[in-house]
């Protein structure tokens, strides 16, 4: 069978077709070939970098340390263990003692620690809750000793014994408060009225009674009270002579002796007998005035003589035993300075003394000015300092109101306060104002006959005051009221040490100091701010300590990264000999700062454990980076292999689409 021309040319075209699409397949696979052997080889080269780092691992944990905690055994053998914050902290009998201590200055610890502070009350409380033995205490008896006395009871025994335990306490403070409030029987209310209300009750304790004396103004104090207070006190001595306590504290020498001796020593000073201070016309003060007044009185009503009250008035006004200088002619004279202005209770008018007052009137004349100076220091003395005389005016005679005239006002008993109450006047005001109406009842439009009945009225209540309270009295009941005073305060001083002690007594039993943990709680107590104190008292210190977690206590990795960060410091409990400024009580010791580095205890060895884990690594990953090696070269020449195959076919196909290129020309040519 023979083909034409045009059908041997369609086959040739046909044919060069199916070769040139095989070309194009053989070199997109020769391009993928490339592109896998390219990822090869660098998956090659990553494991140089991965044989480089498992290298640089091992030879970091060939050169790593770990921080290792020396303990000493019974047998005194030293062993050493992994530091973690628990081998650190827990007691030891032969262990140095430190703490962890954070950025904050506190001191890391564990929950049962903090516990044991927080709810122990005192050191003793923290010491015994850490089993530490009680002893007996030899500064108990001591401190009994000392405040109630060394004398021996029949039986030999110490009287403390006796006087003070735990079981019969507060019926002793019963006791004692049973006498101070007056109260024999113990039924809790007083046995007397003391204070004259009619009732028996709170108010009538000796400490209610006896502020209520030294209250009272002592012209209103009567001989009555004097006698109710003395019987208080003889009760008193009746129910200590009548109890078991008869005679002990005679020979006791201790705070509690002297406190019922000095409560039960009434003081000799009597209260003053009114009688030994009065004439049979009255007290010796108002029988002075009534006779050195009574001439220039006379004179003033009987003859009209205004003039001669001034006199009387003068005489009244700060005249002092010390204005009384010499004599003239025998009669007593008055010192050249003598004198002062006064301003009425009006805030307007004022008077002035002087020497021409004294001289010359009818009572220096007769020699009587001396007695009026007692008179005078009476009614304008100012004992308690306020500015104004302590001698008031009778609260009598007419009532006055803004209204009043200015001569009504000045000749009351009375005068208006800043807010227009009527208060009494004081004697010495009452003098200065009388004694302005009388130098300027004309200026007033005082008519003088009318004035006659002032006069008259303010002498009747000179005496009438006068023979109240004399000067003497007054003195002799203040010598007795202060005489109270002293004793009270003695006692109350005698009181307050007595009460000072029995709370400063010392505990009967105590921690045992020669335990060997003793020291070592001692020291961690005040470290944690036991013994701090504040105005409320003593109150431990809850901000020196933290709580330490409980996943740390034991992870000695994170105790030795917390060192080499500086994240955690160390402190050592070190002997002192001169004890501790930061905390005074701790005793011998100290809590010093230490680098961990310094610590005796402390060493760093190889950290065998991480070596051995980094060389199992290491090995393991070397294993896998060499079968990862071998097989990127198992493909690498497969695709070494598959590349020259078809490369090859490539080279066959090209030559043979070449030949047909040709043969197709040469057909055409």
């Amino acid at each position: 069978m023979s083909y034409s021309y045009v059908e041997r040319n369609n086959e040739s075209i046909m044919g060069m077709s199916a070769g040139q699409a095989r070309l194009l397949s053989i070199t997109s696979r020769l391009s993928d070939n490339e592109l896998r052997s390219q990822t090869i080889t660098n998956s090659k080269l990553r494991l140089a970098t991965e044989s480089s780092e498992a290298s640089q691992a091992y030879m970091e944990a060939l050169n790593s340390t770990q921080l290792m905690y020396g303990i000493y055994g019974d047998d005194g053998s030293l062993n050493y263990q992994k530091l973690t914050a628990n081998t650190l902290l827990t007691y030891g009998d032969l262990k140095n003692q430190y703490s962890l201590v954070n950025s904050a200055g506190q001191i890391m610890l564990n929950g049962s620690d903090i516990k044991k502070y927080e709810e122990s009350n005192s050191l003793d409380e923290f010491l015994y809750k850490y089993g530490i033995a009680k002893v007996d205490n030899p500064k108990y008896s001591e401190s009994l000793k000392d405040i109630y006395g060394k004398t021996t009871a029949d039986d030999g025994s110490y009287l403390y014994e006796q006087l003070y335990d735990e079981t019969n306490e507060l019926e002793w403070d019963e006791f004692c408060s049973n006498i101070l409030n007056n109260d024999s029987d113990g039924n809790g209310i007083p046995d007397t009225d003391l204070n004259g209300d009619g009732i028996i009750d709170g108010n009538d304790s000796y400490i209610n009674y006896l502020t209520s004396i030294l209250d009272k103004p002592a012209e209103e104090l009567t001989p009555n009270d004097a006698k109710i207070f003395i019987q208080t006190v003889s009760n008193w001595k009746s129910i200590v002579d009548s109890s078991e306590l008869s005679g002990i504290w005679e020979n006791m020498g201790g705070t509690f002796g002297a406190y019922l001796n000095g409560m039960l020593n009434l003081p000799s000073a009597q209260f003053p007998d009114m009688e030994d201070y009065r004439t049979d016309t009255g007290t010796k003060l108002a029988n002075d005035f009534d006779i050195a007044s009574k001439p220039c009185y006379q004179n003033a009503i009987d003859k009209d003589s205004a003039g001669c009250y001034i006199h009387v008035l003068a005489h009244l006004l700060d005249l002092g035993s010390d204005d009384i200088t010499g004599s003239s002619w025998g009669q007593p004279c008055v010192g050249s300075d003598w004198g002062q202005e006064y301003t009425t209770t009006l805030g307007t008018g004022t008077i002035t003394t002087s020497i021409d007052n004294i001289s010359g009137s009818a009572i220096q004349t007769a020699g009587l000015t001396e007695s009026m100076v007692a008179v005078s220091e009476f009614l304008c003395k100012d004992a308690d300092g306020d500015g104004a005389a302590d001698v008031l005016a009778p609260a009598k005679g007419d009532p006055i109101d803004e209204n009043s005239s200015d001569v009504e006002k000045l000749l009351s008993n009375y005068k208006l306060d800043a807010s227009g109450e009527m208060v009494q006047k004081t004697f010495k005001e009452k003098i200065i104002d009388l004694y302005y109406v009388v130098e300027n009842r004309n200026t007033l439009g005082v008519d003088y006959q009318d004035l006659k009945q002032y006069l008259e009225d303010f002498q009747s209540d000179m005496i009438e005051t006068l023979n109240t309270v004399s000067d003497e009295y007054y003195n002799a009941i203040n010598d007795w009221k202060n005489t109270m005073k002293r004793w009270l305060q003695n006692i109350s001083a005698l009181q307050l040490n007595y009460l000072d002690s029995i709370d400063k007594i010392p505990s009967k039993e105590i921690p045992d100091e020669t335990d060997a943990k003793y020291q070592w709680y001692v020291n961690l107590y005040y470290r944690m701010g036991g013994g701090e104190t504040t105005d409320d008292g003593v109150t431990k210190n809850n901000n020196n300590y933290k709580e330490l977690d409980e996943n740390l206590i034991n992870n000695a990795e994170w105790l030795q990264f917390a060192f080499e960060h500086g994240i955690l410091t160390m402190e050592q409990a070190s002997f002192s000999e001169d004890g501790s400024e930061k905390y005074p009580e701790i005793g011998t010791y100290d809590w010093v700062s230490i680098i961990y580095t310094n610590a005796a205890d402390i060493k760093s060895q190889e950290n065998e454990t991480a070596i051995a884990l980094a060389e199992v690594k290491y090995k393991n990953a070397m294993t896998e980076i060499e079968n990862k090696d071998k097989k990127y070269d198992q493909d690498l020449k497969k695709l070494d292999t598959e590349h020259n195959a078809l490369q090859t076919e490539y080279e066959s196909i090209k030559n043979t689409i070449d030949k047909n290129v040709e043969r197709s020309f040469k057909a055409f040519s």
